[in-house]
């Protein structure tokens, strides 16, 4: 016959030590718990605020492309016009036929998301690219009234000039929300650029 603790010793070292956690181990763990919640109170406004910044960066550039795109693939010129703060459409110059004027067809509607509107940020200056001119405005364009994308992907002003600009974009109220994205006339090259509270990168 087996000796009964004999056989608890041997189950006892097969499982190991059932004994659970201890006092400072349950503190431990609160503690650390509680750092994190701590941590996750300071930085998760500012981080959401952060990616309702970057999302007006996105749905621009992707309307930029796309308009590009567009101008490339159908041979048309594509107009980009800003309709209100938070606010573009794109739109198709069609074919004149005389004696009618030159008419558009709207391509695309866009209005900003999470309160991202077409604004400066007082104090922040013009971005290193340069595009947006003196005075300094919102969409920078200078005067012209249109700006198009021609079936070579330039982006040119009412006169057929080559064209560079740039949007400037933020959260009223949040300076660090501050974005940007510029437009090289030539080539049609687009960059975005955030404020990091010191600098444009």
């Amino acid at each position: 016959m087996s000796d009964p603790d004999q056989h608890m010793n041997s189950t006892s070292r097969l499982f190991g030590d059932e004994r659970g956690f201890t006092l400072i181990e349950m503190m431990l763990v609160v503690g650390i718990m509680g750092a994190l919640a701590a941590m996750a109170m300071v930085i998760g406004p500012s981080f959401a605020k952060q990616a309702r910044a970057d999302s007006g960066t996105v749905q621009i550039l992707e309307l930029l492309r796309t308009a590009r795109e567009t101008a490339i693939g159908q041979r048309r010129n594509i107009q980009l016009r800003f309709t209100g703060t938070n606010s573009m459409q794109t739109a198709r110059e069609e074919i004149a036929v005389a004696p009618a004027p030159p008419a558009t067809t709207v391509l695309r509607s866009l209005v900003l998301e999470n309160r991202v509107e077409f604004t400066l940020v007082g104090g922040l200056g013009d971005t290193p690219d340069g595009f947006g001119g003196l005075p300094l405005t919102a969409t920078a364009f200078g005067p012209s009234p249109t700006r198009t994308f021609t079936s070579e992907g330039t982006l040119v002003d009412a006169n057929g000039d080559v064209l560079n600009g740039t949007i400037f974009m933020s959260i009223p109220n949040v300076p660090n929300s501050a974005r940007a994205v510029t437009i090289f006339g030539t080539t049609g090259l687009m960059r975005t650029w955030r404020w990091n509270g010191a600098a444009w990168v």
